[in-house]
């Protein structure tokens, strides 16, 4: 018998040859085992990761519409107001008790792995669970108790419930947090996006059922003895108005009991096996002294960022009010035939702010929410570059991010833009009148959505080179000019929440320019403007165009559901043709995706790849 790199030896001989051998490989598995995950992926580049989120992130954002297209039409404009109200006091803290964590466990842990210093990478592990599991303890009673004060501060009273069911979320968003950043840091994608889906469906399933059951209930209970929860009802349009507070808050257990199951996914997952031969570990107050370096000012910013959500939160509703008490003939004229039987004047600001914040924002969240896993898979990558100087890779991995993140926004953007209308109205079929009263705003959103798209991977950038300072700095700038805003504009009667994603709009603007030079400034990191930006904008523009033109021939022809995917489908052929035309793409772009290697041959042979 031969063995590699040996003579041929007698069986004893031959034996202990083997056993050495299998010593050496022992001693060398566990740091082979442990960079593994990130060798896998380094073949395919960052981009394979983008691709495995991207993938997570479709399939989350289709159950989401499963989820809240059915819960719109259970609760409606106002039982949307409530069930926001919960979410964006959620975001915020999330934000500030959570968000920083998967980033700088995740920069930290691809960082210690790059220098060979895997048990830092283990121990960084432990310590991120057990800090930030006291953390959100911390932060869900914060939440629990301050419910009722803040939704009196809102002018949103019946939200209070809605807002204790979530609160418990904040602690299992913590302990997957730093689980989640372990693996992005191993630069395995994998388990964050099947915990992802695992958190959507649990909230599909378990969300509706609780609203449609507390729905039910209440009703039952009206029926049966003229009371919603023991409150008196005189009739039955204010029995549905009684019960949604309820509903709401049953869809918001739903929400945080799939948070629980996400986290109970990830404790499950095995982690990477750690090499006895690599150096010992760090201190373990130095490492917390690093992770919290990296976390506080990545909160920070992740607060700002969601400032923009939360200044609507306290600006909208009150200057809503301000708007209907200024000249309430105005604005009901507005709406004229899209306010619901049973919604009075002191209901119609919680009514059109419901509107907004439950059929249109999820809209424009879909954009953002795809470049963000960029920004995700991004991070360990450019990380470990900057760690290790290597220019050309850093170069090469910012300019193709912020091409990818153009190619995906600027058409989705422009065609929400375009099809806002129709596209409501296929969304939210059941809710018309909702749909109708909001679709205006939404071709706002769509152009806001570009700039907050594009802007993610340079935030996301800008904290892999140890300046997280920068976004907090430039959002917190926008965050204020859209206050400013709010404040003048939504209280003006003929423009009232037609205005509010006009500050979003100049807020997001401001940040990405300057978020941009002040990158090129640090780095020197080349842009080239044409084909990061310019042909991705050229194939967007003539992608809306025909979308446009699709959609106001088939109108006339067939109209509704059949005109809308008419349109979409003109929309994204012109795309993908235009974008091959003017070569924008690149061959890593095509060879990322499953088989995209015969595919990206077959392009280069027709010399559609730049």
């Amino acid at each position: 018998m031969f063995l590699p790199g040996f003579d041929t030896i007698g069986a004893v001989d031959m034996g202990r040859a083997v056993k050495r051998r299998l010593c050496q490989q022992n001693r060398i598995s566990g740091k082979a085992k442990e960079r593994g995950y990130m060798e896998q992926r380094r073949g395919h580049g960052y981009l394979y990761g983008t691709m495995v989120l991207a993938v997570g992130t479709v399939i989350v954002k289709l159950i989401g519409v499963f989820f809240k297209i059915p819960l719109t039409n259970i609760l409606g404009g106002v039982g949307m107001s409530y069930f926001n109200v919960a979410y964006e006091l959620y975001y915020p803290l999330y934000a500030l008790f959570v968000s920083g964590v998967p980033v700088a466990v995740s920069k930290l842990v691809s960082e210690s792995v790059a220098k060979g210093r895997a048990r830092d990478a283990e121990k960084l592990l432990r310590l991120s669970v057990g800090a930030f599991v006291v953390i959100g303890i911390v932060g869900s009673a914060l939440m629990y108790f301050g419910a009722g004060w803040f939704s009196q501060r809102v002018n949103n009273p019946p939200a209070a419930l809605a807002v204790r069911m979530l609160s418990p979320a904040l602690l299992f968003g913590c302990v997957m947090a730093a689980l989640r950043g372990y693996w992005q840091g191993m630069q395995n994608m994998v388990p964050t996006a099947v915990s992802q889906v695992v958190e959507a469906v649990a909230k599909l399933v378990l969300g509706l059922t609780l609203a449609y059951a507390a729905t039910a209930i209440g009703m039952a209970e009206y029926a049966r003895a003229g009371t919603v929860f023991g409150a008196p009802c005189d009739s039955a349009e204010q029995a549905q108005i009684a019960v949604l507070p309820y509903a709401a808050a049953g869809a918001i257990l739903g929400v945080t009991l799939s948070m629980a199951c996400g986290s109970l996914y990830m404790l499950t997952r095995r982690r990477v096996r750690v090499d006895k031969a690599a150096p010992p570990p760090a201190p373990g107050g130095e490492l917390l002294h690093r992770l919290a370096a990296i976390a506080i000012p990545v909160c920070v910013a992740s607060v700002i960022a969601n400032l923009t959500s939360f200044i609507d939160l306290i600006s909208v509703m009150n200057r809503l009010t301000a708007a209907i008490g200024r000249a309430p003939q105005t604005v009901w004229g507005m709406y004229d035939g899209m306010i619901p039987a049973g919604v009075d004047q002191g209901m119609l600001a919680s009514y059109l702010y419901g509107c907004y914040s439950g059929l249109a924002v999820p809209v424009y969240n879909l954009v953002p929410s795809l470049t963000a896993t960029i920004g995700i898979s991004l991070l360990p990558a450019v990380s470990a570059a900057w760690a290790t100087r290597n220019s050309r890779v850093f170069e090469q991995n910012a300019a193709s991010a912020l091409r990818i993140a153009s190619l995906i926004a600027m058409p989705a953007g422009i065609g929400i833009c375009v099809l806002a209308g129709p596209v409501m109205r296929l969304l939210y079929f059941s809710k018309p009148m909702e749909a109708a009263v909001i679709a205006p705003a939404l071709r706002f959103m769509g152009l806001s959505a570009i700039f907050v798209a594009v802007s993610l991977p340079v935030n996301a950038i800008l904290q892999a080179i140890g300046r997280a300072d920068l976004p907090v700095k430039l959002l917190f700038a926008g965050g204020m000019m859209k206050l400013a805003l709010n404040f003048v504009l939504v209280a003006i009667p003929q423009l009232n929440i037609q205005a509010a994603p006009i500050g979003t709009l100049v807020c997001y603007c401001f940040v990405l320019f300057v978020s941009l030079s002040r990158l090129v400034n640090l780095t020197s990191v080349r842009i080239r403007v044409l084909p990061v930006f310019g042909k991705p904008l050229f194939a967007a523009v003539c992608c809306g165009a025909a979308a446009w033109a699709a959609n106001g021939l088939l109108e006339r022809i067939c109209g509704g559901t059949i005109a809308t995917m008419g349109a979409v489908a003109a929309g994204a052929a012109t795309y993908l043709a235009v974008v091959l035309l003017t070569r924008t793409l690149t061959k890593e772009d095509v060879t990322m995706l499953p088989g995209g290697e015969k595919f990206a041959k077959l392009l280069e042979k027709r010399s559609l790849l730049g």
